[in-house]
């Protein structure tokens, strides 16, 4: 042995045992495991003593396989049978009525009926992605409020539900303005039309779990939720919201916060919080809660949509800035991005689409 410590000999017949211990380790594992997923009938005596010489294993990998089958589970979709669905529609009508001040919370799953995908459920983007299979933009321009929006917009026009965050008005658009923007990048390329600022989307990407600061209007939204006595979640899985917690009021005693009441057909992280959880499909719970509370839905109507009236033209040089079709007020009526000049290089496909979500995806360099 050298002064300064073992000599490089030694150094590599010590690499070489300890390569040697981590390969019979893993070949433990694998042994134990493949024993494991035998029926305790169909193991040898010889499969059964080298269980009881390997607990720590077998321990390690039943604790896995627990794991595995929560998670399994709560990716799977219930639905509440209709009599039960109904019992809690009851209930959640009735604390609708009763609540002094009601705010809701909204996800991606209350846009499915309108054939705009989620994130978790199982066709949803996250969901193909992490599987490895590719997804492709849908197209929002045919899209229209479902019935739960119709549902909450009449809540709100009867003063059941408290409305906190309003559009910016300044720059509303009526096409998709994340075409541009992804993971932890907002700027939509377009610049403000007085001060000549970048423009940056209004949303917290996908994601991004709560990284963002504020949000849209958020000194508002948290000033509602300061307020609340009641908070209905709607086709969200809460992943996101419950990374602020002054959303739900977390600074207060638990007698002292809101009632939470939650739609959704797989589990969320707020499931043991709630008074009540409602295994269904977000217009099919609307419906039957507008029927309890005995309020008609209101009809869509693209004419009748403020988008339109908010909504913020482009200038002259910025209508070639996006690739995405625009709304229009007519079945008949051209889509401005028809009109307008194509972008000259292909889409990026980023923001609520999920671009940059995909986990231990290694960028190859270009050389």
């Amino acid at each position: 042995m050298a002064a300064g410590g073992p000599s490089r000999s030694e150094r590599k017949a010590a690499e070489r045992v300890r390569r040697l211990r981590e390969e019979q380790q893993r070949e433990r594992l694998r042994q134990v495991s493949r024993i494991l997923r035998k029926a305790a009938a169909e193991r040898s005596a010889e499969e059964g003593r080298l269980l009881a010489e390997s607990e720590d294993l077998v321990t390690e990998l039943q604790g896995r396989s627990r794991r595995r089958e929560g998670l399994k589970r709560r990716q799977e979709e219930v639905c509440d049978d209709p009599e039960e669905l109904r019992r809690k529609v009851r209930e959640l009508a009735g604390a609708v009525r009763n609540a002094k001040y009601l705010v809701v919370y909204t996800g991606a799953g209350i846009s499915t009926a309108a054939s705009i995908p989620d994130y978790r459920g199982p066709n949803g983007v996250w969901t193909l992605l992490q599987k490895g299979r590719s997804v492709s933009a849908a197209d929002l321009s045919e899209a229209e409020p479902t019935l739960t929006h119709m549902s909450i917009a009449r809540l709100h026009e009867q003063k059941l539900v408290c409305t906190a965050c309003t559009p910016n008005r300044e720059y509303v658009r009526v096409f998709d303005v994340t075409e541009r923007t992804a993971l932890h990048r907002h700027q939509t390329g377009r610049a403000c039309h007085k001060c000549g600022a970048q423009l940056r989307d209004t949303i917290v990407h996908f994601g991004e779990r709560g990284t963002l600061g504020q949000p849209l209007n958020w000194e508002a939204a948290t000033e509602a939720a300061s307020k609340a006595d009641t908070i209905l979640c709607l086709g969200s899985s809460l992943k996101v919201l419950k990374k602020y917690p002054r959303l739900w009021c977390m600074t207060k005693p638990p007698s002292r916060r809101p009632k939470l009441y939650i739609v959704n057909l797989q589990w969320t992280p707020k499931d043991d919080w709630a008074a009540l959880k409602l295994h269904g499909k977000c217009d099919d719970v609307m419906q039957l809660l507008m029927d309890e509370l005995g309020l008609e839905i209101p009809p869509y109507s693209r004419w009748q949509d403020p988008i339109f009236a908010l909504a913020t033209p482009l200038r002259a040089g910025e209508e070639g800035s996006h690739s995405r079709k625009s709304l229009c007020r007519s079945r008949e009526e051209p889509p401005a991005g028809e009109r307008a000049a194509s972008l000259s290089s292909a889409p990026v496909l980023g923001g609520w689409f999920g671009r940059g979500c995909t986990k231990r995806t290694k960028r190859k360099k270009v050389t």
